[in-house]
């Protein structure tokens, strides 16, 4: 008896211990398994991650290369990525025919209805610094050479800064830009008011706010070192040549809506003053014009220099987006050195309409200034010069 129950006790005590043996594992073993489970999980996480970050590094890699755009008009740019910088190549082409109502006068270079290429410049622009920085060659004139001018964009950083340009030639908005410059404006011309200013310094404000439906379009002040024969004169002849240049563009009705379909905002009245002294006395002429093959020569005061006034008003207006109109009214005084005998006075008025008849993206009846295309521009205009 004693036999057996020591057995049972035996038997009692082994599973005893197996079962407490057992039930201390089962933790352990649901420990284990979570962990693992965890693992599992941070490997998968730890994949997604690497997957996305070899996508950012693909994309980083391919927002590095540069950007090319080409715009009819704008000719092609490259740029950076982030606008960091650019550089674009372009080039401005005109052909003019001309027809008078007066006769035919080849001795005055008057020549009816022969076609001339006013223009072939190719350009490059240069910026950096998201556009602060921005330089511009131009090659132009009869020297073979690229015109140089450098401007910093004082307005990026606030709007009420202006727009410093210098060099050889800076751009000035002015008053004959409101003409289309179907033909050279006489007066305005080889001048200041042909929206450059030779050896300069250019403020330019350009990017005003508006004021309520008013907006200043652009106002603009520069001073320089002119040259009246500007690209045929010696780049280094020094001489007591300045002038001083006064701008102004004015919308009224800048901040108004379209109505009717009738652009109102567009309308703009343009002022232009320049006071210009010319120590130059190389007997160039005064005024000339470039619109026929030898220069008409309207003015000159021989080899004096004198002071010289020019003022001008104009308006601009284009109603609808292939038609645009203008007219100004330029005034000039020159008082010469050598006496009253020698002064002149002249003035200018010219009324001008532009259509668009084709633009590449519009198409017929279509295109745009930025744009580009083909388009016509009658003018009607008056110069009458009092000695």
């Amino acid at each position: 008896m004693k036999k057996h129950l020591r057995r049972a006790l035996g038997i009692a005590s082994a599973l005893f211990l197996v079962g407490a043996v057992t039930l201390a594992a089962s933790p352990v073993q649901a420990d284990v398994d979570a962990r693992i489970a965890a693992l599992e999980r941070e490997l998968a996480l730890l994949k997604q991650n690497q997957e996305t970050a070899d996508e950012e590094r693909a994309l980083a890699a391919e927002a590095k290369m540069p950007n090319f755009k080409y715009g009819a008009g704008k000719g092609l740019t490259i740029s950076a990525a982030d606008n960091n910088w650019s550089i674009n190549f372009t080039q401005r082409l005109q052909l003019f025919s001309t027809f008078y109502i007066t006769q035919d006068n080849d001795e005055k270079g008057y020549q009816q209805g022969q076609i001339r290429i006013r223009r072939f410049r190719p350009s490059i622009n240069v910026t950096s610094q998201q556009g602060f920085y921005d330089v511009k060659w131009v090659f132009s004139g009869k020297n073979p050479v690229f015109d140089g001018d450098g401007y910093l964009h004082f307005e990026k950083a606030n709007p009420y800064l202006p727009t410093v340009g210098f060099g050889f030639n800076p751009s000035v908005t002015a008053l004959n830009e409101a003409a289309f410059r179907p033909e050279d404006s006489i007066l305005a011309f080889n001048l200041g008011l042909a929206a450059g200013q030779d050896r300069g310094l250019v403020l330019a404000w350009n990017t005003l706010p508006n004021m309520g439906l008013a907006k200043i379009a652009y106002l603009n002040f520069a001073i320089g070192h002119d040259e009246l024969d500007e690209y045929a004169s010696d780049p280094s002849v020094m001489d007591n040549s300045r002038s001083m240049i006064v701008t102004l563009g004015l919308r009224p009705l800048g901040g108004a809506k379209a109505m009717g379909g009738i652009d109102m905002s567009s309308f703009q009245y343009d002022f232009a003053y320049e006071s210009l002294r010319n120590g130059y006395k190389a007997g160039s002429d005064t005024l000339k014009t470039t619109n026929a093959t030898k220069a008409v020569s309207l003015a000159t005061l021989g080899t004096a220099t004198g002071d010289h006034t020019f003022v001008g008003h104009g308006f601009q207006w284009s109603p609808l987006k292939p038609i645009a109109m203008a007219a100004h009214y330029i005034d000039w005084k020159a008082d010469a050195d050598t006496g009253v005998a020698d002064d002149l006075h002249a003035t200018e008025w010219r009324i001008a309409v532009n259509v668009w008849l084709w633009g590449p993206k519009s198409g017929m009846f279509g295109g745009s200034k930025s744009e580009g295309g083909i388009s016509t521009s009658p003018m009607y205009s008056v110069i009458d010069v009092k000695d």
